[in-house]
């Protein structure tokens, strides 16, 4: 007799069969046919959640970590809507997440205000996904699925989409009439080797050796194309400076004599001074964000000749104009760029010294001043202090935890005042999801290295934000500690209230709330720290109780990172450029109560960065 089988049962083996071992939902009656069958799977397995968003976002962590495809499993309707928030931050950073979601069995109708559940949710996913498409035919869907997910792996990358209708799940067919595609171990997101035109890379290499003070910009393409060991012997064989994006982070060690410092204009002033007086940029794997300054003026110079190197034909000239564009990828580049210049006999030997010895001036002036405002003394405990000790911690302890940030302010700090870290081991959702992201995120890391501990940085607003996901990491028991940089406040956008709006503070305070309570109530370990020199007694203490746990530091809400204010230039610049000269004057008469240490430590950050006004920056 002809044995058959459920809409749900080639549904899962069809995922199940091409290495997709991780699904990430929140749970629906309607759901129910295809999660049971998904966990019916061999390997599989199925991760339940609190929130669709945040599901996506746990699903986007773990492809960032174990570089395995992963999928996301909602609802129709809303839920399928809310989940599109996550599909969106993978679009924004090229991750091959697979979004799944019911829909609704009759087709679209565009007659909204009749039957408003048959919008064409396929659309609503088309701008955020490099693929997706509707089931139509059962039978035909093996073939269908296997195409989104090798789309999601061309050689730009990116999240692909595929609705489900929902009597597909419980239709039954003979179990002959579908083929399951051969069975696959993994599907692992390894880079697309694809090498740039030969002429264009000469061009390159002519602009290159003839630069006065080249600089070389490593984007989040690099992490893509597991370049960094091939871009650091190539800055160590021709000594040309470095920078990273946000996205880029780790990708050049920070404490590298070439490194600028911390990604982008988090390294103040050197960064400052570097892209105003670089004459040419080589920007790889880079989109120059709003996070770079798009590197177009005022933070950038607009004489600079950019090598832009991107996979994606699209990312080229979207913000920068270059004057060499290379659609290639990175790694591959980099070798050829190296072969281009052996062959024209080049050797920068000290060519580019004196440029090199100014920028190391200035970052060694740049870390004595953090490392100064870090000890001034405050009402509470300082926010540069925090991340010192953080940073203190994750070096001196045995585990050497993976680092995800979170947040605002939280981020700039951690940033200005990480230790070195692999590319691997730092995570940041920089994409479209900077508020909010990081409890998520470290679920789908730590589910993708099991027994690596998971250090998540993040601020007090941007916690608010997924904390019903606490349960889940209780749940799973992972081995994740939260640090809550608690300083009662939106603080990025207060910071820019009290420095241009005369202090009036609207909207930023949130002061009164206590986080281990919650924390507990979720069955969480947790503790409270005022002192930096107790976040060390405090994470030993929750570590030796086992399990996950929440660290709340009591921060001081006053002070504000100086990179902020490059930030401010770029993210503002609507509100800054109708600023009030009176209330700004106003505003700076009000800071002094804050002391005099830290006007003094603003302005000079604006003379030295912003104006560019620096001594150092005459040595060598």
């Amino acid at each position: 007799m002809q044995k058959d089988v459920s809409g749900a049962q080639v549904l899962a083996r069809c995922l199940s069969s091409q290495g997709i071992k991780f699904f990430f939902t929140v749970p629906t009656p309607r759901l129910e046919p295809l999660i049971q069958a998904l966990e019916n799977e061999k390997d599989v397995r199925v991760i339940t959640t609190h929130n669709e968003t945040a599901a996506a976002l746990m699903a986007e962590g773990y492809i960032r970590r174990s570089r395995l495809q992963a999928a996301v499993l909602t609802d129709a309707k809303a839920r399928a809507i809310s989940q599109i928030c996550g599909v969106t931050n993978a679009w924004a950073d090229k991750v091959p997440l697979v979004s799944l979601a019911l829909c609704e069995d009759d087709e679209p109708d565009g007659n909204k205000s009749v039957e408003r559940w048959r919008y064409d949710q396929k659309a609503a996913f088309q701008a955020v996904t490099s693929w997706n498409i509707r089931l139509a035919d059962l039978e035909k869907a093996p073939d269908q699925m296997m195409k989104a997910l090798n789309e999601s792996f061309n050689h730009k990358m990116g999240p692909v989409h595929i609705d489900i209708p929902f009597r597909f799940l419980s239709q039954r067919i003979p179990e002959d009439a579908v083929v399951i595609p051969s069975p696959v171990s993994l599907r692992p997101a390894e880079p697309v080797r694809m090498r740039g035109d030969a002429a264009t890379v000469r061009k390159a290499a002519e602009l290159l050796m003839n630069a006065k003070k080249p600089l070389v910009f490593c984007g989040g393409g690099v992490k893509a194309s597991e370049a960094w060991p091939d871009i650091m012997a190539f800055l160590e064989k021709y000594k040309i400076p470095a920078a990273t994006s946000m996205a880029g982070i780790g990708t050049v060690p920070i404490s590298h004599p070439l490194c600028l410092g911390g990604p982008s204009y988090i390294s103040g002033e050197v960064f400052h001074v570097a892209i105003k007086e670089t004459d040419v940029v080589l920007a790889l794997g880079a989109a120059f964000s709003g996070l770079d300054g798009f590197g177009l003026p005022p933070l950038w110079s607009g004489n600079i000749k950019f090598i832009h190197v991107d996979i994606d034909a699209l990312q080229l000239g979207l913000n920068v104009q270059p004057e060499v564009s290379v659609q290639a990828d990175v790694k591959t580049f980099v070798h050829q760029l190296t072969a281009e210049l052996s062959a024209n006999n080049f050797r920068s030997e000290t060519k580019w010294d004196a440029w090199v010895g100014k920028l190391q001036n200035l970052k060694r002036g740049r870390a004595a001043r953090l490392d100064k405002d870090a000890e001034s003394k405050g009402r509470m405990m300082h926010q540069a202090k925090f991340a010192k000790e953080l940073g203190r911690l994750k070096s001196q302890i045995q585990e050497d935890p993976v680092l995800v940030m979170d947040g605002g302010n939280t981020v700039l700090y951690m940033a200005m005042y990480a230790p070195d870290v692999d590319p691997y081991q730092v995570f940041y959702p920089y994409g479209m999801a900077a508020l909010g992201g990081g409890v998520p995120y470290a679920i789908g890391i730590a589910l993708a290295a099991p027994g690596t501990h998971v250090f998540l940085v993040t601020g007090d607003g941007s916690f608010m934000y997924n904390i019903q996901e606490l349960e889940t990491i209780k749940r799973l028991n992972l081995p994740i500690t939260i640090f809550i940089n608690n300083d009662s406040a939106w603080n990025m956008i207060r910071a820019l209230q009290n420095s241009f709006y005369a202090q009036n503070f609207v909207g930023t305070d949130l002061d009164g709330i206590e986080y281990v309570p919650v924390a507990r109530g979720f069955g969480l370990n947790a503790e409270k720290v005022t002192r930096a020199e107790d976040l060390f007694p405090a994470y030993e203490r929750v570590r030796r109780s086992g399990g996950p746990a929440v660290i709340e530091c009591i921060t001081d809400k006053t002070n504000t990172p100086d990179s902020l204010l490059s930030f401010a230039l770029v993210e503002f610049d609507g509100a800054l450029k109708y600023m009030n000269p009176l209330k700004f004057l106003q505003s700076v008469w009000l800071m002094r109560k804050a002391g005099l240490w830290r006007n003094i430590y603003q302005l000079s950050y604006v003379i030295k960065a912003l104006l560019r006004i620096n001594l150092r920056t005459g040595r060598s």
